[in-house]
């Protein structure tokens, strides 16, 4: 009779703490959706708003360069020159802590890249913008190193939530971009949690959801085949456009020490560029392209080259943003581009580009396929998974964020614990 009282004793102490545990963290993931929706909202009508002011005012380009020189001297006077969403990555790891001025400081220079015309994403700041005010948060409430890690992957999907509208997709990226194949299971519920409210507090304030409509092909083997086709050329693009991100960066920093003289030479190589071209296709996030590909079914066949290009330059340069809204595009470009060839519909398969190199370039699959489910509103999404998975597979263990660690081998059962890009240092978006 002891033994049964103690075991219900036990039982009943062990629900009382994971009750406190579980309201602890609803309170912290509420709280940091508070900060990281209405900062988010901010952050995505800036970029909005900078973008149309840049359309309208197209001499602004020139300035881009000079732009360059106040971002590369605000990262030294706030002492985070050199710090990027791999900082962000490791403090979700290990638990550190982080300078708060990373948060101005890539918020506001993401926005003057963005307002000049520089080539870049804007998730790389919504990682460090969140994962930073999540790590002060956790910093002013004293909480412990353990803690520190949870908070930081919690505040990283709750700004990606505020910022793109998709909450499943943000959860998924930020609790599992950190380990590959290793997930912290804590982190899911209050990721989500402060997921979809700030992309609630961020929909109410103005903020940006991010959806297209289009029509899947039926399912049919030969479509699976011609799927599976686009996929594997889709992870051979986005190694491409990693490689291409490793070898600029090393070049640059190579060939060009200084970092206001880097930062000056590639505002000016993106401005010469543009005008080559003659548009400004390649500037800013590009969303009309992406647009134009999954709506439209229209592309220019050399689209997600020169994204490609104009992104390695801007952001191995020294510029902010992010690459992952450079991924959607070169995946919806080179998606539609190629689908056309298969067979299968231009838009759809503009689609699955942009899913599968953002899978690949980041050695993600459940957070391309949540975002396959949001964007896209669950059409085709047979397909989408069959992308997602064989992306990330024959991507192999290259990728964007060189702190991420990819625990399984992607074609085994051995633990492997490695790095994508073992020899790319750089540490700067």
């Amino acid at each position: 009779m002891n033994d049964y009282k103690k075991l219900f004793d036990h039982d009943i102490k062990a629900t009382w703490l994971y009750i406190k545990v579980g309201v602890k963290w609803l309170v912290m993931a509420l709280l940091v959706a508070a900060v990281c929706g209405p900062i988010g909202a901010l952050f995505s009508e800036s970029i909005v708003y900078v973008t149309k002011l840049r359309h309208i005012h197209p001499w602004l380009l020139y300035f881009l360069p000079l732009a360059g020189l106040v971002i590369v001297f605000m990262y030294e006077r706030f002492h985070v020159a050199g710090m990027g969403t791999n900082n962000i990555i490791k403090a979700a790891r290990h638990g550190t802590v982080l300078n708060a001025l990373l948060i101005p400081a890539i918020f506001v220079s993401t926005v003057i890249t963005h307002l000049f015309g520089g080539s870049a994403g804007r998730e790389g700041a919504a990682l460090q913008i969140g994962g930073g005010i999540a790590n002060y948060i956790g910093r002013i409430l004293h909480m412990k190193k353990e803690d520190f890690k949870i908070m930081t992957r919690v505040g990283m999907a709750s700004f990606f939530s505020a910022l793109f509208g998709t909450p499943l997709a943000a959860a998924a990226f930020g609790t599992m971009v950190v380990n590959v194949g290793d997930v912290p299971y804590s982190a899911i519920l209050p990721g989500l949690i402060s997921s979809i409210t700030s992309a609630y507090i961020a929909r109410i304030l103005g903020g940006e959801v991010v959806q297209f409509k289009v029509m899947a092909p039926a399912y049919h083997p030969f479509m699976y085949v011609k799927i599976i086709i686009l996929a594997i050329l889709c992870a051979i693009v986005s190694i491409i456009f990693v490689k291409t991100l490793i070898y600029a960066h090393k070049f640059m920093t190579t060939y060009i020490k200084n970092s206001y003289i880097r930062i000056l030479v590639g505002g000016c190589l993106v401005v010469v560029l543009t005008l080559l071209i003659g548009n400004t296709d390649y500037n800013g996030a590009g969303m009309d392209i992406i647009e134009k590909a999954i709506v439209h079914g229209e592309v220019k066949p050399t689209a997600f080259l020169m994204k490609i290009i104009f992104t390695a330059i801007t952001l191995e340069s020294g510029y902010k943003g992010g690459e992952v809204v450079p991924s959607f595009f070169i995946g919806a470009t080179f998606g539609c581009f190629v689908a056309k060839l298969l067979g299968i519909p231009a838009g759809f398969g503009a689609a699955i580009g942009m899913i599968g190199i953002f899978g690949a370039a980041t050695n993600s699959f459940l957070s391309p396929l949540f975002l396959a489910m949001e964007v896209f509103q669950g059409v085709g999404l047979l397909y989408f998974a069959l992308a997602a998975i064989i992306c990330f597979i024959f991507s192999g263990y290259s990728g964007l964020y060189t702190s991420q660690r990819i625990i399984f081998s992607k074609v085994g059962t051995m633990r492997v614990d490695a790095n994508p890009n073992l020899y790319h240092t750089g540490d700067k978006k």
